[in-house]
């Protein structure tokens, strides 16, 4: 039967489960964000699909907190004892390790494609005075891109 600790600790390797699963998400819409981005709609378009998709993005950064804070309250809760009894707990303590190591490769993968989707938006997104001036232009997409955003544009209608 597991201590306390080792109940403790399943707990938190959980939590950690579930913090990677709700980056996964954060990541493929993301990398949706960009093909949005990217696929040739006026800009208008590409604003209202990059709304809907925050909207949901929200929903899997809501879980990430929630799932940083029970981890921060567990670890200050188990601390000073898992300190203690540390040789213990080694192949628990290394499970964690190894998913918290996965999740911070995930944090920085999603930081880097924001800031890559921000620079999309930002060399795509001519000054208001030359957008006046702008017709929008057809643009054929390639199919994975096109499945992206009608998925999206069945999503939305669903929805709303």
């Amino acid at each position: 039967m597991p201590d306390y600790m080792e109940t403790q600790l399943s707990i938190l390797l959980e939590g950690l489960v579930n913090k990677e699963k709700a980056l996964t998400e954060i990541a493929n819409i993301t990398d949706n964000q960009r093909t949005v981005i990217e696929s040739g709609m006026s800009a208008d378009e590409v604003r209202v699909f990059l709304t809907e998709m925050n909207k949901e993005k929200q929903q899997f950064i809501d879980r990430v907190k929630g799932c940083d804070n029970l981890f921060e309250t567990m670890l200050k809760e188990i601390g000073t004892e898992l300190d203690a009894r540390q040789h213990m707990y080694k192949p628990q303590v290394a499970e964690l390790q190894k998913y918290i190591r996965r999740v911070m490769d995930l944090d920085v993968k999603i930081r880097i494609q924001e800031e890559g989707n921000n620079n999309l938006l930002t060399e795509n997104t001519p000054p208001q005075s030359v957008q006046q001036n702008l017709k929008p232009k057809p643009k054929l997409l390639p199919p994975d891109n096109a499945r992206v955003i009608q998925a999206y544009e069945h999503e939305r209608r669903f929805r709303g």
